[in-house]
């Protein structure tokens, strides 16, 4: 956790009124952004709003006038480490710092911050069982200046995807025309005995593909991406592995590779 969870708590800690919002919200609360919002620098001010009068922006504060209702708000305390003593920490929920990232994000982020809270988490990894947010949430706070961007975002999620480079490529296939993939879905072959979960499958087509991140360097990973190509191709499919390369220029050469081995086995784009 960088420095600004401290100053957060500080200022919270000085003035129980104030809110922590936006772009600070969203790091504290653990969204993804893109890298220049995601990583926090000294140079970044404490993004804050409160109910009562609103203080002088500077290099460390900068205060945002918002009328933040009480669902608009979670609870939360910081921890001290050194005195074992806690500060409340009163910050943006998920759904309205999603809202208020609207001012920030381009439509792929928007919706891959979308995707992120409506994702079902896997529990013994996350110990929660219990998607941050639901669609009915996100529309509820879709108003507003942003409200049609929020709103058009909406109608691009998908409960499934695992990170933002997946809702990337998904958003990419979709524009670029492809059938719209399933996301991480069983695999099923002829004997209907579900295999892993790849990261987009189109199952009338029996193609599927994975997104290969930096954690897929690792020895064991390695192996085990064998051992699922190897699962995918005894049911029948074929597997596209994807790497960072393949997102140059919008994604071009992922939707190329998907489009040709569709193709293959008997896609035909509607004319």
């Amino acid at each position: 956790m960088s420095h600004e969870i401290h100053i957060a708590a500080a200022l919270c800690r000085h003035d129980p009124r104030l809110v922590i919002v936006g772009l600070s919200a969203a790091r504290l609360l653990g969204v993804p952004m893109p890298h220049h919002l995601e990583s926090w620098t000294p140079q970044m001010p404490v993004e804050v709003a409160t109910s009562g009068a609103r203080g002088r922006s500077d290099g460390v504060v900068r205060w945002h006038d918002l009328s933040l209702s009480a669902g608009d708000i979670q609870r939360a305390e910081y921890l001290h480490t050194a005195s074992g003593r806690t500060s409340p920490l009163p910050m943006t929920s998920r759904a309205r710092t999603w809202r208020d990232l609207a001012a920030h994000l381009g439509p792929t982020a928007l919706v891959a911050v979308g995707d992120h809270l409506l994702r079902i988490p896997r529990p013994r990894f996350e110990g929660r069982d219990e998607p941050w947010c639901t669609r009915a949430d996100l529309l509820a706070v879709a108003t507003g200046r942003h409200s049609r961007a929020l709103q058009a975002a909406i109608r691009h999620m998908r409960v499934g995807a695992d990170s933002p480079k997946e809702t990337e490529l998904r958003l990419a296939f979709l524009s670029a025309g492809l059938p719209e993939p399933e996301i991480n879905r069983p695999l099923l072959g002829p004997d209907g005995v579900a295999r892993h979960e790849p990261d987009f499958q189109w199952r009338e087509f029996s193609v599927c593909a994975e997104y290969e991140g930096a954690v897929h360097n690792d020895p064991e990973q390695i192996q085990r991406d064998i051992r699922r190509a190897r699962a995918a191709r005894a049911a029948g499919f074929l597997e596209i592995r994807l790497h960072k390369e393949d997102l140059r220029r919008g994604c071009a050469p992922a939707v190329s590779a998907v489009r040709n081995e569709l193709r293959a086995r008997g896609w035909r784009p509607p004319s």
